[in-house]
């Protein structure tokens, strides 16, 4: 059989000790039993597979959640095994974990380490304890410092860190603190994110009730910028909206996303992407397990794009990018020209700043990127 375009691999783990009170994920507790049987169904899954084809080689594997470390390292590493029977591994793959930093120790970061998962990505999302307590998160600032010092120890070479920006009451000389705190720790990728609260996450419902004050926009947007402009004294560049890199460490895998790479996904509400079809799993975890366990097809939905959708993804996600989209290379693949298909909504874009031409791109400007979801409202 011949050897399909490189994939990545995107793994949704469920479980958390308990759940943030801004996530929108589909997440749920921890049970010893539970974990194994979902385990052995997202094994079978991968086993039998709708896409992609068995020899496809696999570039990135990115497990994602929830918390993927409440697995065992064999769990995990049974995971990889059934990836590597199925699929051709790139021998430079690069293999994620997303993890909580009060939730590991220093040995069970070397053996995860020893399955082959080679980067992690800790969700730190502040350095304040008392905002960490408002957001529900289970650890403190003292233990993602541990977190990062046993992660070097035990051999992730390949490090990046979560902050949110915009959290109720939060304050520019806390955010400021935060900023100093991360660089300190020397990561080497960094993703900051933009509270964007969904009417039935809890902080929404205690912002309802008087309990928390929500922030100006005006002061998230100071935060993002004073980002961007600290960033590049510390090394990183940035690469993408929300994401910044040391030379050579950007996050292979949602590139993946961002260029409209193939990409398969196992486990609950995991969504996949062959660059003709988008499918999502079923979200309910006992919805899923059945379905596994007899036999079934686990996918709930499922999206043909034709070639107008594929043209409109491909902008919007490019647009992502700091280098934007290519013009000419754009209007080549799809035949048609950005400027007459977009016109005059495009053309206000740009004069409201948020989009700018190049000589050779068209991209998203430093005031725009706080606008993402107004700009690629066009494309799609």
């Amino acid at each position: 059989m011949s050897e399909t375009s490189p994939a990545g691999i995107y793994l949704h783990i469920p479980f958390c000790a308990t759940r943030c009170h801004y996530c929108n994920f589909v997440t749920g507790g921890y049970e010893e039993q539970l974990a194994a049987r979902y385990v052995q169904a997202i094994r079978e899954e991968i086993a039998q597979r709708e896409w992609p084809p068995a020899q496809t080689r696999v570039e990135t594997i990115y497990f994602g959640g929830g918390t993927p470390t409440t697995l065992t390292p064999a769990q995990l590493g049974g995971i990889l095994d059934t990836i590597d029977q199925t699929f051709l591994i790139d021998g430079r793959a690069e293999v994620t974990i997303e993890a909580n930093p009060g939730s590991v120790s220093e040995e069970r970061l070397r053996e995860i380490r020893q399955t082959g998962i080679n980067r992690i990505s800790f969700g730190v999302q502040s350095f304040d304890d008392r905002e960490l307590a408002m957001i529900g998160r289970t650890h403190q600032a003292e233990e993602a410092r541990r977190a990062v010092s046993m992660a070097r120890e035990a051999g992730f070479d390949n490090l990046s860190l979560d902050l949110i920006a915009g959290l109720p009451e939060q304050r520019m000389e806390t955010w400021e603190r935060n900023l100093a705190e991360i660089f300190a720790l020397a990561p080497d990728h960094l993703s900051v994110y933009l509270l964007e609260l969904y009417p039935d996450a809890p902080l929404s419902h205690r912002i309802e009730r008087g309990e928390l004050r929500a922030i100006e926009d005006e002061v998230t947007v100071a935060m993002y910028y004073a980002l961007v402009d600290e960033a590049p004294r510390h090394g990183f560049d940035q690469y993408e909206i929300s994401n910044w890199a040391r030379p050579g460490c950007q996050s292979r895998h949602n590139l993946k996303y961002w260029t409209g790479a193939p990409y398969a996904a196992f486990g609950v509400s995991a969504a996949g992407y062959d660059r003709a079809t988008r499918w999502t799993n079923q979200r309910h975890l006992h919805n899923y397990l059945a379905l596994i366990e007899g036999g079934t097809s686990p996918i709930s939905e499922r999206t043909v794009l034709d070639e107008a959708d594929r043209q409109g993804e491909a902008l919007f996600l490019q647009l992502r990018l700091e280098e934007g989209v290519e013009v000419a290379a754009h209007e080549a693949r799809f035949g048609v020209s950005i400027r007459d298909l977009y016109g005059e909504e495009l053309e206000r874009l740009v004069g409201a700043g948020l989009l700018e031409w190049t000589p050779t791109h068209l991209r998203i400007t430093r005031a725009g990127k706080v606008l993402a979801n107004e700009v690629f409202a066009i494309f799609v």
